[in-house]
């Protein structure tokens, strides 16, 4: 079983031609809602990985309300109808809502995307978090500020047993991110380096963490920002000429596996016996919003 411990925020998205400068006010050319955060879009993304086909994401599967959209038909995805093939993987999510609409179609449309959803408890008089993005239309650059709402609710004591990491259930491989309270998140990972379960951070948003906790950490993965962030560096110090020092650096405080993603350039990789430098598939960007977002436009799809 892979347990996904992470936020599950609302998005609440508005598109204008730029971003609004301080004290200014900007009319936005587009507003949408959507389920998204960094818990939920890894959720998704570890079941489509772990399964031959994605199930069937149809139109039904989501709200005609203010929280979802429906996607256009070229969209639509295969139906899985045999979920015994051998490479299927459990995937649970971990997470808190808040006893709102937003907290009710998390666990409506996790559950019908493949995900097991029994790991999400909804915290009364509590709301969800919330995430509020704005995109510049013409480059699809974003800047988003969101509130921790139920996940704030997490503390140390939640985690204090390998069981407690899969919700009731000792999970195999345990996936997380930092919208959980840094200290929060240390003792999960000191909680699964005593079980001897396998561990993925990815440190988003970066911030740096105890030695103890690096050298329990099986994966670690950050972007070039997150790496400058973790390794103590100003951002253009991240490049080309540093990406292995980088990753060496993590791999002596006992991470075994370290990737720096890149952006268009690919990734970096690196194990105790072998670094690398992988390219980077060529497509046509759209739009990184979210990495997980579920709406439409004229042009597009955003899903998870």
């Amino acid at each position: 079983m892979v347990s996904v411990i992470g936020g599950l925020d609302a998005d609440l998205i508005m598109v204008a031609n730029r971003i609004p400068g301080y004290g200014e006010s900007v009319l936005a050319n587009e507003y949408h809602e959507a389920l998204g955060g960094k818990g939920a879009n890894q959720a998704i993304a570890t079941y489509r990985t772990c399964h031959n086909k994605p199930r069937e994401a149809t139109a039904d599967s989501f709200h005609e309300g203010s929280t979802q959209f429906k996607p256009p038909q070229h969209a639509l995805q295969q139906s899985n109808t045999n979920d015994n093939h051998e490479d299927n993987v459990h995937v649970k999510m971990i997470g808190a809502v808040g006893d709102d609409q937003y907290g009710k179609n998390f666990i409506v449309e996790l559950s019908k995307m493949g995900v097991d959803v029994s790991g999400i408890v909804t915290m009364d008089d509590t709301r969800t978090s919330i995430c509020f993005v704005m995109i510049e239309e013409p480059t699809r650059e974003n800047r988003c500020l969101f509130t921790l709402g139920a996940t704030a609710t997490w503390k140390k004591e939640h985690f204090m047993k390998p069981e407690d990491l899969g919700g009731g259930t000792r999970p195999d491989l345990i996936v997380a991110q930092m919208e959980i309270d840094k200290e929060v998140i240390e003792k999960m990972i000191d909680t699964a380096g005593e079980a001897e379960i396998n561990f993925c951070l990815n440190a988003a948003p970066a911030t740096p963490i105890s030695e103890r906790a690096y050298r329990q950490l099986t994966h670690l993965l950050v972007n070039e920002s997150e790496a400058a962030i973790m390794s103590g560096r100003d951002r253009d110090e991240v490049n080309e000429s540093t990406w292995s020092s980088i990753a060496q650096e993590f791999i002596d405080k006992g991470v075994e596996n370290v990737v720096i993603t890149l952006g268009a350039k690919g990734a970096f990789y690196a194990t105790s016996k072998e670094k690398g430098h992988c390219l980077a598939y060529d497509v046509q960007v759209v739009d990184t919003t979210g990495a997980g977002s579920v709406f439409e436009n004229e042009s597009s799809y955003y899903a998870y």
